[in-house]
């Protein structure tokens, strides 16, 4: 059975028991329906909606497992579900799942609860009160570049053409990417008619998370690659604003794995590490370094609030203010330290 994840014919395919989903609750819904009209309420964003779905999906598998309803759980059961979540390998990449990761599917698992609540087919969210895993918000796994590698990796993306995209394409692709800070979801999901003018500058209009739209300037030095790549675009009925050499729109693998070529061509070090969101945090980093003010750089990323742009800014200070750069400069010198005068040292 599949579940449809956007209402407009985007499903996502559940393995649970047909009989599971089938079943039915208080109201007469089946739970197949009540997961769809959950997945619904995230029709602003369709990366949201996706990995829900598949948080669900994993969820409402490990209930079939062990012959459970997951309309009739208690706390402890769902609890129990977190412990597993925290001491069994990934079946894929034989890693226990990181703490933000099992926070994230509790969140999913706790959302449709309370969802399940609101429509009157619970009394209560048996998930609201289940332990979630602790994690440093602070720190961000991200591996970001400096503003030379990204000089390189802009320079890299035109002296080639690319397998899935063009020469043209790549390099526009790359251009919102680390010009514009745009998530990978806002790229593939720009359209053609996206791009206008504004006070006598080329802007494109982004479509972000939450439903925010914001309007965003296209550089003067990115102007030339947008114009090598409309010269060049596929025919084709398709909306998007980037498309393959087939005449197909872009997807997220296809731009991650750009990336990460691209990265591999610049010299970047550990390029399979680098990925769209490490130009995001690449774009913040060099904004704020040629003096962008905070709140001038929350809006051009579309962050809902000021602390989560400080977390990107943490990420980069914490790395380059390091107080190890001065130990390791005051003690790799050629010769030996000078010894401090005799009434300066402590007693």
């Amino acid at each position: 059975m599949e579940i449809d994840t956007a209402g407009a014919g985007e499903t996502v395919p559940l393995r649970p028991q047909t009989e599971l989903l089938a079943a039915t609750g208080r109201t007469g819904h089946t739970v197949g329906a009540l997961v769809s009209a959950w997945l619904g309420s995230y029709a602003e964003s369709a990366d949201t909606r996706a990995a829900y779905a598949r948080d669900l999906r994993e969820y409402l598998a490990w209930c079939t497992r062990r012959a459970l309803d997951p309309l009739a759980l208690r706390l402890p059961e769902v609890q129990m579900y977190a412990t597993e979540l925290a001491s069994v390998p990934h079946p894929r990449t034989g890693r226990v799942l990181a703490a933000s990761t099992r926070a994230r599917k509790l969140a999913a698992v706790s959302s449709w609860y309370t969802f399940l609540v609101r429509a009157g087919v619970l009394d209560a969210n048996p998930a609201r009160d289940a332990a979630r895993p602790r994690y440093d918000r602070g720190h961000s796994p991200t591996a970001s570049v400096s503003q030379q590698q990204a000089a390189a990796m802009v320079s890299a993306t035109g002296q080639r053409g690319h397998r899935t995209l063009g020469a043209e394409a790549a390099a526009v692709v790359v251009g919102l990417l680390i010009g514009l800070g745009l998530r990978v979801s806002e790229v593939c999901q720009a359209r053609l008619s996206d791009l206008g003018q504004r006070d006598g500058m080329r802007v494109l209009t982004v479509r972000m998370k939450g439903g925010k739209v914001r309007t965003r300037p296209v550089p003067a030095p990115l102007a030339p690659a947008f114009d090598a790549y409309l010269a060049v675009r596929p025919a084709s009925d398709a909306e998007a604003l980037i498309l393959t050499l087939g005449g197909a729109p872009v997807n997220r693998h296809q731009v991650y794995r750009l990336v990460q070529r691209i990265a591999a061509e610049a010299g970047v070090p550990t390029p399979k590490r680098i990925t769209p969101h490490s130009m995001r945090h690449t774009f913040n980093t060099i904004a704020r370094e040629r003096g962008a003010a905070l709140e001038d750089r929350r809006d051009a990323l579309g962050h809902s609030s000021a602390a989560i742009t400080q977390l990107y800014d943490h990420v980069a200070l914490s790395v380059t203010r390091d107080p190890a750069h001065l130990v390791a400069a005051a003690t790799s010198t050629s010769g030996p330290a000078e010894e401090p005068d005799q009434d300066t040292r402590h007693p």
